[in-house]
């Protein structure tokens, strides 16, 4: 039994495949004792252990190609001849793969997304809830359901798509976003007092207060990374003149997680204040004048 041992250790081939089994198994077992070691010294937030995941499972994976590589290649220029055979392989076959992984690279490097924000690609919409080294997978929002509420599907994207549809992030320098309250009232209300019902409604509210200072301070800095146009951060109401009423459009900025929310509060605000100020909500109403070919003596008798 020694010697079948001794026999098979010494062959190159079968000593080396033994070492990359023990060299697999070690990094795994390493890998969940340090893990386990780790999340228990974590308080539970689900970030901090999401983020121990990630860099423990990258350099283990690292440190595993690493040996490997050194295992199996012993001269440099074995090292080359592989390198290029691979390269010229994953260069025409594995595309789409080279794509995902230089879209991570990207989105490692360049920021233009983390975990927990809110973006919206290739028509998809939702929260970032891990990146890994291929895909990108989301907390769906949207869809079917109106406004920005989660659908409670699970939503996975090829990190490619970084280089192949635009991308609009709800908050990788604001963490706010303006919405918008349409209502029509009509000519025959009072305009101005109507105006100062809808701007209190949102200068009232806890939520806005709390988040203006939060909001300036957001908008100074991302003043200094990019060129973006300082707009008043008050509510403001804009009238249009319509055939049939007047149209007030409440503009406000909003935390870009809780928009559905705080407009069905602000909106329910409005409606109770317009009821109790006797100002109407207008509504599209039709009036016949005269059946078409009816005479003036006999208007429901046709000729």
């Amino acid at each position: 039994m020694i010697e079948l041992l001794q026999s098979i250790w010494a062959n190159d081939l079968y000593r080396k495949l033994i070492i990359s089994a023990l060299i697999l198994v070690g990094q795994i077992v390493t890998r969940r004792l340090l893990l386990w070691f780790l999340i228990r010294r974590v308080v539970n937030d689900s970030s901090n252990v999401y983020l121990v995941r990630k860099v423990v499972g990258y350099v283990f994976g690292i440190l595993t190609i690493i040996l490997l590589f050194g295992l199996w290649v012993e001269r440099l220029g074995d090292l080359s001849v592989t390198l290029g055979i691979l390269a010229a392989g994953l260069a025409f076959a594995l595309q789409e793969l080279i794509g995902s992984f230089a879209g991570w690279l990207t989105i490692l490097s360049g920021g233009p997304f983390s975990i927990g924000d809110r973006i919206e690609t290739g028509g998809i919409r939702g929260d970032v809830i891990d990146i890994s080294v291929l895909r990108t997978t989301l907390m769906e929002i949207g869809n079917w359901l109106s406004g920005d509420h989660n659908t409670g599907r699970i939503v996975t994207v090829s990190n490619a798509f970084i280089f192949k549809e635009p991308l609009f992030n709800y908050s990788a320098h604001l963490g706010y976003i303006w919405d918008e309250i349409l209502l029509p009232i009509p000519y025959t209300s009072d305009v101005e007092q109507a105006v100062q019902v809808m701007l209190a409604a949102v200068q009232q509210h806890p939520q806005y207060q709390e988040l203006l200072p939060q909001a300036q301070a957001q908008r100074l800095l991302a003043r200094r990374k990019l060129a973006v146009k300082i707009t008043p951060l008050e509510p403001r109401v804009f009238v249009k003149l319509t055939d049939n009423w007047i149209e007030l459009g409440l503009v406000y900025p909003v935390d870009a997680d809780n928009r559905r929310t705080f407009k069905g509060e602000i909106s329910k605000i409005i409606l109770a204040r317009f009821a109790e100020s006797g100002i109407e909500v207008a509504s599209q109403t039709i009036a016949i004048v005269q059946f078409p070919g009816a005479t003036d003596s006999h208007p429901l008798e046709n000729p």
